[in-house]
């Protein structure tokens, strides 16, 4: 699955370059929060680091992994905005190279390209793991929380910001939209968010929040409907023409389906919070 996952960050990077982040301030790949008063994608996308790093009450002092860092646009907020010292890490080399070209060489930041899963990293080297959009990609959730939780120090925090389902899905379109949405992007599957929270106790978290973000997250899943309703049958034909590859046709479906997924009551978007 792992591999998948690089092939598809590999492949829809320029896609993402062009429609989702143009410039180093907005360089995330991620959904953003709109609160209120927010006036653009680019704002809502530093209102999602704002508000976990409050969550995490990030400090100057502060080691933090950026698991999944996607193009780095989160390690760069942290190290620019809170001056954290950030290592963000990612199984995409194509992520990794635009990430160390976007971080401009700041001395606070380093990235790698390495599984969150399993990384070289040792024991208790971290004080804060944070992740945005990239647990959904583990086929173990808990094997993410184990490991998070190894590299944490004593006083560590997690905090995780993604979509999680809010009940199985029973009717046939639920689940066919549910497998689009898993299929384009690539995400073996999505936990139950209670599921999620026991699976962080069982671990070892304590102190743990869950924050339903749905309502701030719907414009940005408005936004990409939107895109995608309009991209998905240049797609198909691109791939007919062997220009595009079914990567790209998928993906877009996908963004149909996500509008699906979290439109209703299937799913919602969620902010973790754990200490070790």
């Amino acid at each position: 699955m792992q591999k998948e996952v690089s092939s598809y960050y590999d492949y829809t990077l320029p896609f993402y370059r062009f429609f989702w982040y143009k410039n180093r301030e907005s360089s995330a790949i991620h959904y953003g929060l709109w609160k209120k008063g927010t006036k653009s994608f680019e704002e809502a996308l530093m209102n999602t680091n704002r508000f976990l790093a409050k969550i995490a009450n990030i400090k100057k002092e502060d080691i933090v992994l950026d698991a999944g860092c996607g193009v780095g646009g989160s390690s760069i907020w942290l190290a620019e905005n809170l001056a954290a010292e950030v290592t963000g890490i990612s199984i995409s080399n194509k992520q990794i190279d635009e990430a160390r070209k976007l971080a401009k060489k700041n001395s606070l930041i380093k990235f790698f390209v390495m599984d969150f899963l399993r990384t070289k990293f040792p024991d208790s080297s971290f004080d804060v793991v944070w992740a945005i959009e990239s647990a959904c990609h583990a086929e173990n959730k808990k094997d993410f929380l184990k490991e998070a939780y190894r590299l944490l120090r004593r006083t560590g925090r997690l905090v995780i910001a993604d979509g999680f389902l809010r009940r199985a899905p029973k009717l046939d379109d639920a689940k066919d939209f549910l497998s689009q949405f898993c299929n384009g992007f690539a995400v073996p599957n999505l936990a139950l968010a209670k599921d999620f929270e026991k699976m962080m106790r069982e671990v070892g978290f304590k102190n743990i929040k869950v924050l339903d973000k749905t309502g701030e997250f719907m414009p940005s899943s408005q936004r990409i409907l939107k895109i995608a309703r309009f991209a998905y049958p240049i797609s198909i034909l691109t791939e007919k023409l062997h220009l595009t590859s079914p990567i790209l046709t998928k993906h877009i479906l996908a963004g149909i389906a996500q509008y699906k997924v979290f439109g209703g009551n299937l799913g919602g978007y969620f902010v973790f919070y754990g200490e070790k």
